[in-house]
Formats: C-alpha cells, sequence, structure tokens
C-alpha cells in the first residue's frame, strides 16, 4: 500500500503540481527519510523487550532470563510492562521534544534558504507546518505500534495502516485535482496520522490497558540505561546508513538552484521507490531468514539469498534501463515539466543502487547471527562521504559530488568486503545461482 500510494500520487502530482512544489515535494520526502535517525534503533530493543514481558518470560532490568520454565508462561509482570512502557513514553517525548525544535528551528531555515525562489511562500510554509505535525504525531505514539504489535496484534494494526493510507490517497488525490497542491498532500499525511492514532490508541486502551496497573511508576533510568547498552551500536549502524543514503539530498540543494536540486531529489526518489519494490521479496523473507539463522539452515539460507540478489539484481536493471531510456518520454505524457537526471549520473545512480540492496542484504543475515562487526565501517564510510560531499558540493556544486563520493568510499570497502564474508560463510557458488533459476 505505501508503494502503491507513491505510485498513485505521483503522476498526479507530476500533471498538477507546478515544478518548483515539485521539488520542494521530493525534498520534504528526503527530510522525513532523515527522521529515522532519531529512532536510535531503539523501537527494535522495545519490541523485543515487550514481546518476552507480554509472553510470560521473567524479566529483570539487566537482562532477560534465557531459562524460562513453561509453568512461568503467559503469567505477565504487569509491573515490568509498566517499567517499560514508561521508559518509551519518555523516551519517544523527549525526543519528540528534540525533533520539534530542530524542525522548526533548523528545517525552517533550511527550507526558507531552497524557497528563496519560490513565488508562493504561504502555501510552502503552511505545508511545512503540516509535515512538522503529522511527523511528530507519528513519532511520539509510535510506541502504540510497537506494543500492539509485540501482543501479536499484528493484523489489527495492519488494517489500521492500510486505512489510513486509503483515506490518506482519497484526500490528496481530491485536495490536488482541486488545486490544493503541496498543501493538500502534506494534509493529507496529517489526516492520515491523526486517523491512524487515535484507532491505535483505542486499540491499546482495550487490548494493553488491562494489563497495566492503576498506579504510576516512576521512570527507572537504570532501566535505560540497560536498553541504551544493547542498542547503541545498533544505533551506530542505523544513523550511518540512513545518513550515507539521504545526507546528500540536503546537502546539494544548499548550493544548487531549486530547479536543478528538485531534479535530483525527484529522481532519487523514484530510485528509492525502485529500491523498495526491487527489496519486497527479502523483506519478506526476514522472519523465514531469522529463522533459518537460527536453525543453521545453511542450504535454505543460501537459496533465499541468492534468489533475493538474482531478483533484485533483475527488478533495479529492467526498471532503472526504463527509467534512463523514457523517463524523460513518460513525464511529458504525462504532462510534467519535470525531468530525471541525465542518463550517466542516473545510471551511477542506479549501479548504486544495486550495489547498496546487495550489500544490506548480506549486513542483515550478519545481523542475524549477532555480527554487527560492520557498525564501525559504516559509521567512518558515513563521516568520509558526508565531509567529502560537502566539500566537493561547495567547490564545485553538481550531481556528481553526491554520487561520486558515495560510489568511490563504498567500493573501497562495504561493497564487496561484507558480501564476500557472507558468501564465505555460506559456502555460496556460481552453481546455486543456477539453482534459483535452473531453466
Amino acid at each position: 500500500m505505501r508503494i502503491g500510494q507513491s505510485v498513485i500520487l505521483l503522476p498526479l502530482i507530476l500533471r498538477f503540481l507546478p515544478s518548483d512544489q515539485i521539488s520542494i515535494w521530493a525534498l520534504f520526502s528526503s527530510i522525513t527519510a532523515l527522521i529515522a535517525v532519531f529512532d536510535l534503533g531503539f523501537s527494535n530493543v522495545f519490541s523485543r523487550n515487550v514481546t518476552q514481558i507480554l509472553s510470560g518470560s521473567s524479566y529483570t532490568l539487566d537482562k532477560f532470563k534465557d531459562n524460562i520454565e513453561s509453568s512461568n508462561i503467559r503469567n505477565i509482570s504487569a509491573s515490568d510492562l509498566m517499567k517499560t512502557l514508561t521508559v518509551m513514553k519518555r523516551f519517544y517525548a523527549y525526543t519528540s521534544v528534540v525533533l520539534f525544535f530542530s524542525l522548526s528551528t533548523f528545517g525552517t531555515l533550511y527550507i526558507y534558504h531552497i524557497g528563496k525562489g519560490v513565488e508562493n511562500k504561504s502555501q510552502i510554509y503552511f505545508s511545512w507546518a503540516f509535515l512538522i505535525g503529522s511527523t511528530i504525531l507519528n513519532f511520539f505514539y509510535n510506541y502504540l505500534t510497537i506494543v500492539l504489535e509485540s501482543k501479536g496484534l499484528i493484523k489489527e494494526t495492519q488494517k489500521i495502516t492500510v486505512y489510513g493510507i486509503l483515506l490518506s490517497m482519497v484526500f490528496a488525490i481530491v485536495g490536488v485535482v482541486c488545486g490544493g497542491g503541496l498543501i493538500a498532500i502534506c494534509a493529507s499525511g496529517f489526516i492520515a496520522i491523526l486517523f491512524n492514532r487515535f484507532f491505535l490508541y483505542r486499540l491499546y486502551e482495550k487490548e494493553i490497558r488491562p494489563l497495566i496497573p492503576v498506579e504510576k511508576v516512576k521512570f527507572d533510568f537504570s532501566a535505560f540505561k540497560e536498553i541504551w547498552s544493547v542498542t547503541y551500536r545498533v544505533s551506530v549502524a542505523s544513523i550511518s546508513s540512513i545518513a550515507i543514503y539521504r545526507s546528500g539530498i540536503i546537502i546539494i540543494s544548499l548550493f544548487l538552484p531549486l530547479r536543478e536540486a528538485g531534479i535530483f531529489a525527484f529522481s532519487m526518489n523514484l530510485v528509492f521507490m525502485l529500491s523498495e519494490v526491487s527489496f519486497m521479496y527479502f523483506y519478506t523473507h526476514l522472519p523465514q531468514i531469522n529463522s533459518m539463522v537460527y536453525l543453521s539452515d545453511k542450504s535454505g539460507l543460501k537459496k533465499v539469498f541468492t534468489a533475493s540478489i538474482l531478483i533484485s539484481s533483475l527488478s533495479i536493471s529492467c526498471g532503472g534501463l526504463v527509467l534512463v531510456l523514457f523517463g524523460n518520454k513518460l513525464l511529458e505524457l504525462i504532462g510534467s515539466n519535470m525531468s530525471v537526471m541525465p542518463p550517466i549520473p542516473l545510471s551511477l545512480v542506479l549501479l548504486i543502487l544495486l550495489l547498496d540492496q546487495i550489500q544490506n542484504m548480506s549486513t542483515f543475515i550478519l545481523f542475524s547471527e549477532g555480527n554487527l562487526s560492520y557498525m564501525r565501517p559504516y559509521a567512518i564510510s558515513a563521516i568520509i562521504i558526508i565531509s567529502s560531499t560537502f566539500i566537493l558540493c561547495w567547490v564545485l556544486p553538481s550531481f556528481y559530488a553526491v554520487i561520486l563520493p558515495q560510489l568511490f568510499t563504498q567500493l573501497a570497502f562495504n561493497y564487496w568486503f561484507w558480501v564476500k564474508k557472507v558468501f564465505k560463510n555460506l559456502e555460496i557458488s556460481f552453481l546455486d545461482f543456477k539453482m534459483v533459476f535452473p531453466f
């Protein structure tokens, strides 16, 4: 539904919005993607903790006990649940304040800078206000989704998400067609978040509230410290990964005119959409991959991993070929005056995407095995890429100033080392790829 929403709305956005608003919309998308940095990887740790408490595991502030007697299962500790929920709520509340301050100050200055040449500035600022509101609400109430899914209410929470996306699409389509422009798109997202969080909270009150004691529990900093001791390594890798892939769009928009920065951001958003489609096969097999790693099922893991690489490579190659050869022609057919990057830089971006996908699949296998050795190289690469991108954009701003630092820095180590490590661990050869598609 998320991918489909983008596919359905994109032609309308290109048809009815002027090029400067399309550029702003593409940059907005990049900003919202960077918001994931503020999570710091806590959502995964919170999910694990709540799942174990709700399953009846014996929990202490320093660790979960590995050996759980069957008689203890389903004996949910209300106090442990309340302690964890208190830590979660405080974390998301304090982080939301920091996020709000960052977006309303530095974010607004950034929007002011890139929107200098735009005629209808008030529309951009109203849109930015809706975007801030939806971002803060979505982030602050993230604990609802974590707790509900940890209890096993995955179907119910995903149904609410789907209905929210449908509601957002209806408002966005009507608003854009009626001339609402960028405000209609951002307002539809805000409405969808209100809908989503309202019904998630009702489900939370029905399913989780009866498990929580009436008395309040004070914030336990020792519990937060223990969660952070588990989280910080994942946080470094997560922040580095997001910074590598998303920071370039923000940096280049500070140095290039809005039109060129918009073309780059718009092209990158199309590439990221292609990335989501090509990654879907691997993503749907993540639970199976975790199970195979736990059961040491090397043959099954090899088959899923090699199939994922082949499907991802074919998807990116075919989709990228269409984008390079016919991207601008398709935009002309829609009636948009927007365009994609020239063929050479766009081809390099697609190459980066392909190498990124293979690398990400490899590091996930390592992560499933408890191997986080890629954390430090990721962090070092992020520092090199961001600093060199900023310097190149300052000296000679162009599309290549963003593309080449990432390509060469990653080729130096990350693109091949972790793939080679997984290939060696799983004993993968060319024959394993052939067995996926024997014809």
